[in-house]
């Protein structure tokens, strides 16, 4: 299901195809940013076979690495972690998987940037507002993708919508 005028994405050729310029067998194709939501790790990890990433892994994904109340801590944990990457494992792009119904999007304990149950155009512009404050802060010369993905109802069920 996506928001009006928005476009779903197929999600595997997508990576796959993120994956097929890589040359050196010690070389990542992308740094991967998700949120610590445990229903999204299965079918992440299932969806992203064959892809060379690092994995960093925050609260509310963009979110964290740009929320001023964690300014002194998870940003330049995320920043460094890209740096690393950079450095170790010559990555081309960075991909932030954003997700539906996030706990560190809504009240606390979260951060407070939405209400319980917000409105689907709402909850998606927070989303993009946070994407675009850490896409703005990505080197120039790195790659940017952003997706928000639903919750699946059950198992095998996730869809993505591409933010950037």
């Amino acid at each position: 299901m996506t928001d009006s005028g928005v476009h779903l994405i197929d999600f595997d050729t997508y990576v796959k195809d993120l994956a097929k310029d890589s040359e050196p067998a010690h070389e990542a194709d992308l740094l991967l940013l998700t949120c610590m939501d445990f229903r999204f790790f299965l079918e992440i990890a299932e969806r992203m076979k064959g892809v060379k990433y690092d994995h960093v892994i925050l609260a509310g994904a963009a979110l964290g690495a740009v929320v001023p109340e964690k300014e002194e801590t998870w940003h330049p944990t995320f920043f460094d972690h890209l740096e690393l990457a950079r450095e170790l494992h010559s990555i081309k792009s960075v991909l932030v998987m954003e997700h539906r119904e996030c706990g560190a999007y809504g009240p606390k304990p979260g951060f407070g940037l939405l209400d319980p149950k917000p409105d689907r155009e709402r909850e998606r512009a927070v989303h993009e507002q946070q994407v675009a404050k850490l896409e703005a802060l990505i080197p120039d010369d790195l790659g940017f993708c952003a997706l928000l993905l639903e919750v699946p109802p059950h198992i095998n069920a996730l869809t993505f919508d591409k933010l950037k």
